[in-house]
């Protein structure tokens, strides 16, 4: 076997691990592959140049959305995600809280990205940033409802009322919820307000194209630090402003070897 062949053997072993782990410190592929940890450093800094690996505060590497594509061709959510990014950080050093990204998924909100690392004020990430999020309390989870298409609003209620929310066991489909949901159209954002620790205030518009919802976007407060309504008068417009740009350049470039995404989620019958 060639050093280069080696090279790339050892590259696309230490991608697998990432994958299948959904992120690890070079220490943990290093005992994976039995190599040492210094060659894993390389092989992990050499993917990471390549824009298929990123690596966080804490040295965890972790495969980002140009490995999925390399998968299964670019998803649209994936596509959004990257769409949205650049403008998601203009937000962030406009109202300087956290914002996020998140697309639909098996019968739930998962976390795409976040600016959080960029946050000077940082929420405690490890009791805040959960990944998945309820389609019925948070607030992605209600702007999507509200904002995808009614036939598929409809069946997502109806799989939550039959199995349940996985990301929140205690959320119902209730009486008043499409009520509410009524109200998130009216409004043109969905709201949520933490109880537990760490309280914070979650602000969440669609992202739409195509008539559909790829993601929702937000900007994460804590709730002790910027009262609501001024929370709203504040970071608000800039978060509209930002989806405004989002979809507008989703409307300009178009998605290459685009891969719908299917639904993950249980049937319905």
């Amino acid at each position: 076997m060639t050093e280069a062949i080696r090279a790339l053997s050892r590259g696309l072993s230490a991608l697998r691990i990432l994958n299948e782990t959904g992120g690890a410190p070079c220490q943990l592929v290093a005992d994976k592959l039995g190599l040492s940890r210094p060659t894993v450093y390389r092989i992990l800094e050499t993917l990471v140049d390549c824009g298929l690996v990123s690596v966080d505060c804490n040295k965890v590497y972790c495969p980002t959305l140009a490995t999925r594509a390399l998968e299964s061709g670019l998803t649209d959510d994936a596509w959004a995600v990257w769409i949205a990014m650049p403008a998601l950080v203009e937000l962030q050093k406009e109202v300087t809280w956290t914002c996020e990204i998140a697309t639909f998924e098996n019968y739930a909100m998962v976390l795409r990205d976040s600016t959080h690392q960029q946050n000077p004020y940082r929420i405690d990430v490890r009791t805040f940033d959960d990944r998945v999020r309820s389609m019925l309390t948070s607030a992605v989870g209600r702007a999507y409802l509200a904002f995808c298409p009614s036939q598929e609003a409809e069946l997502i209620l109806a799989h939550l009322e039959r199995f349940g929310d996985r990301a929140d066991p205690t959320a119902r489909v209730r009486k008043h919820t499409r009520t509410a949901l009524q109200t998130v159209i009216t409004n043109g954002y969905a709201l949520e307000q933490r109880s537990d620790y760490p309280r914070a205030t979650v602000v969440a518009v669609p992202i739409r194209y195509g008539g559909r919802v790829l993601a929702c976007i937000d900007i994460v407060w804590v709730s002790r630090a910027v009262e609501l309504r001024d929370g709203l008068n504040q970071f608000l417009p800039a978060l509209q402003r930002a989806q405004a740009k989002i979809e507008d350049s989703l409307e300009h470039y178009s998605p290459p070897t685009m891969v719908k995404k299917g639904d993950s989620g249980p049937p319905l019958a």
